[in-house]
């Protein structure tokens, strides 16, 4: 199987750029993309298949369409048009929006990784799963609970322990 084109961290950083993402949403990807990037590595160092060329682009153009009203599927339509389908995948499951539905959940391990990694990121800071959705709640006003079980749950599941 050939692996489909994924754009470089650098080509990611202009495909940010040159859509005029503001610099704020693109700090906070990096940080999505740092903490992204770490789980991924120890996964694959317990041997545990995943593509993490993936997984940091599909983390730092997450959020690309931000100041849309439909940001998730903004960004994953923009994406998809730049040739980078799999990224789209990847794109459209970060959201907590209607995460009960099976369709909108992240399966695969790059999707769990990129879903998961948004949820420790407050503005660039990385900060615990509780103080995010604290401050999601405080936000929003909204009640989260959940979607913060759900996030709980693929915290479990990415912090495979060491056999």
């Amino acid at each position: 199987m050939t692996n489909p084109k994924i754009p470089s961290k650098l080509e990611c950083l202009s495909i940010l750029a040159k859509n005029k993402t503001p610099s704020n949403v693109i700090e906070h990807c990096k940080a999505v993309c740092k903490v992204a990037e770490e789980i991924a590595d120890n996964l694959i160092k317990k041997g545990i298949d995943l593509n993490k060329d993936l997984v940091v682009a599909s983390a730092l153009l997450h959020d690309i369409e931000r100041e849309k009203k439909d940001h998730i599927e903004e960004g994953a339509k923009l994406i998809n048009s730049l040739g980078f389908p799999e990224v789209s995948e990847v794109i459209k499951k970060h959201s907590l929006y209607k995460i009960e539905d099976p369709q909108r959940q992240p399966k695969t391990y790059e999707e769990k990784i990129v879903f998961y990694a948004d949820k420790r990121v407050k503005g660039s800071k990385i900060v615990s799963l509780e103080e995010r959705f604290a401050d999601l709640k405080k936000r929003y006003n909204i009640d989260l609970k959940k979607e913060f079980e759900f996030s709980k749950k693929v915290e479990k599941e990415l912090m495979v322990e060491d056999k």
